[in-house]
């Protein structure tokens, strides 16, 4: 039996959503679970991260991102732009997280770029995973993407979770092409 959709919400982000938005981020390149309790180490990763998804011109800032709430509680978000903007945003974020972690991320591949609208990263609470959370949220920046002219939808899915990839070609979702980026290889995957 298919689990009910409870009533969801999608909002813009706000600077008051950075701290989940951060989670959301880390849970997307898989150094924790959305709803892991922060190891000392991962705490002065996370406080950074929390700090770039403040600022309004990085790659996983509040302006990127449409929050999932139900009964008024961020329960998934999905951080997603123009890929015309990706280079400079990158440019940008990569230098604050090499400055403040000392990890220089320069040598990841371009995930995206000009015609381009990329899903970055989404995650949702494992409390509400299952009933079609992200679905909803995929779906409304796809909508937002067609809307406002863009030539295809992109995004990554690590090559080790062949169910994921499975998942986006039921979406609709198409291979690209590899890529080596956060130190694995993903498949980019697009949809016109």
């Amino acid at each position: 039996m298919q689990p009910v959709l409870p009533i969801v919400q999608l909002r813009d982000a706000t600077l008051d959503d950075a701290p989940f938005i951060a989670r959301v981020v880390l849970a997307g390149i898989d150094l924790l679970d959305i709803d892991a309790v922060l190891h000392d180490e991962q705490r002065a990763i996370y406080e950074h991260l929390v700090d770039i998804c403040r600022m309004d011109d990085t790659l996983y800032s509040y302006c990127n991102t449409r929050i999932a709430e139900i009964d008024g509680n961020s329960v998934g978000a999905l951080v997603a732009y123009d890929g015309a903007r990706y280079a400079r945003m990158r440019e940008k974020t990569f230098g604050l997280v090499q400055q403040t972690s000392g990890m220089d991320l320069s040598h990841n591949a371009m995930e995206t770029g000009p015609g381009e609208f990329y899903l970055d990263s989404m995650a949702v609470l494992s409390d509400y995973r299952g009933v079609g959370i992200g679905k909803l949220l995929m779906r409304d920046r796809m909508e937002f993407a067609l809307k406002n002219g863009f030539q295809k939808v992109t995004l990554l899915v690590d090559k080790d979770k062949p169910r994921l990839q499975e998942y986006y070609q039921s979406e609709g979702f198409s291979f690209s092409k590899e890529m080596f980026v956060f130190g694995a290889w993903y498949n980019k995957l697009e949809k016109f």
